[in-house]
């Protein structure tokens, strides 16, 4: 009788060693989680930068890196509410006078004639774009610091 008693209490006792140990690890999960997340978002704020280029004789020189939340958000909007022509494959006579990376696509940019607009090519995209003046004024400021005129 003693010898059944101890084959169900081993069983019990086995399983109220589980459940308190089970129940530790969730709060380390959680704490583990926290960390991931803080880790993450240290993490998109690094990558979030965007390394503007000028061209120059010997190729390219950087004239400017945004970092600013605010500046990036607005690059990010004005690209992204842009009116693209797509399937479209542009040939410049020159190389681009500015190029920099958004996410994962490269951005060639050419300033117009009249030095009141921006050409934008997606590379490797097939995507162009005459931007307004109102926006290639914002763009161009942010990018380089100076005044598009």
């Amino acid at each position: 009788m003693i010898k059944n008693k101890i084959y169900l209490a081993i069983p019990l006792l086995m399983g109220m060693i589980t459940l308190v140990g089970c129940s530790g690890s969730n709060a380390e999960n959680n704490q583990l989680k926290k960390a991931k997340e803080t880790v993450q978002e240290s993490t998109i704020q690094q990558v979030m930068t965007i390394t503007v280029e000028e061209r120059i004789d010997e190729g390219y020189k950087t004239v400017k890196v945004l970092d600013d939340a605010n500046e990036l958000k607005t690059v990010e909007e004005i690209i992204e509410n842009a009116d693209w022509e797509e399937n479209v494959y542009v040939s410049m006579a020159i190389p681009p006078e500015y190029r920099f990376r958004l996410n994962p696509s490269y951005y060639a940019i050419w300033v117009t004639p009249n030095r009141d607009r921006l050409e934008i090519v997606i590379e490797g995209k097939g995507k162009y774009i005459n931007l307004p003046e109102k926006e290639s004024k914002a763009l161009f400021e942010l990018i380089t610091g100076n005044e598009l005129n």
